[in-house]
């Protein structure tokens, strides 16, 4: 018998829109990072362009989960034969310098922290795949419809939470 993935979902298409794009920057491990700190279940990346006052870390975290269905609701019925799974979390923290061109004693330093959590089944039906695709979906609710506008993030930023669509 084959199996299937069933995602239980079905986009609608939207007129006009056949692909989107979110530009990734691009990190060059070799050249900017460092290994900070590394216990074998997290590690923590510093890169060194960095001023030394003012950080960019990289923190990635792999945890076993015993029961990947705790708190979802899901019929025991209709569970995998193990109830494994694992947590993948992934941070960057750093900051932004607002400087005056004419005041060469003016800063103001503004700390970012972005933070990203999977928690998967250990199943060989989960992929990266899957994982990319999870990404994606999570990426695209903070853009409206078809959009790579930032009108959604302007309003979310001020607390309008509800898609603009809806």
């Amino acid at each position: 018998m084959t199996k299937v993935i069933n995602k239980g979902y079905t986009d609608t298409p939207v007129e006009g829109v056949t692909a989107l794009t979110f530009a990734r920057a691009i990190l060059n491990f070799n050249k900017d990072f460092r290994v900070k700190s590394n216990n074998g279940k997290e590690i923590v990346l510093t890169n060194i362009t960095s001023p030394i006052d003012r950080p960019e870390n990289i923190r990635i975290a792999y945890s076993d989960i015993a029961n990947i269905y705790s708190g979802t609701g899901i019929e025991p019925s209709v569970t995998s034969p193990t109830k494994r799974g694992v947590s993948i979390l992934v941070q960057w923290t750093g900051s932004i310098a607002v400087q005056d061109t004419t005041d060469a004693e003016y800063l103001i330093v503004l700390p970012l922290s972005t933070h990203l959590v999977f928690k998967l089944p250990a199943s060989e039906y989960i992929t990266s795949l899957q994982v990319m695709e999870s990404l994606g979906r999570l990426l695209s609710s903070l853009f409206d419809t078809g959009s790579t506008s930032e009108s959604r993030l302007e309003a979310i930023l001020r607390g309008s939470l509800v898609p603009t669509e809806l």
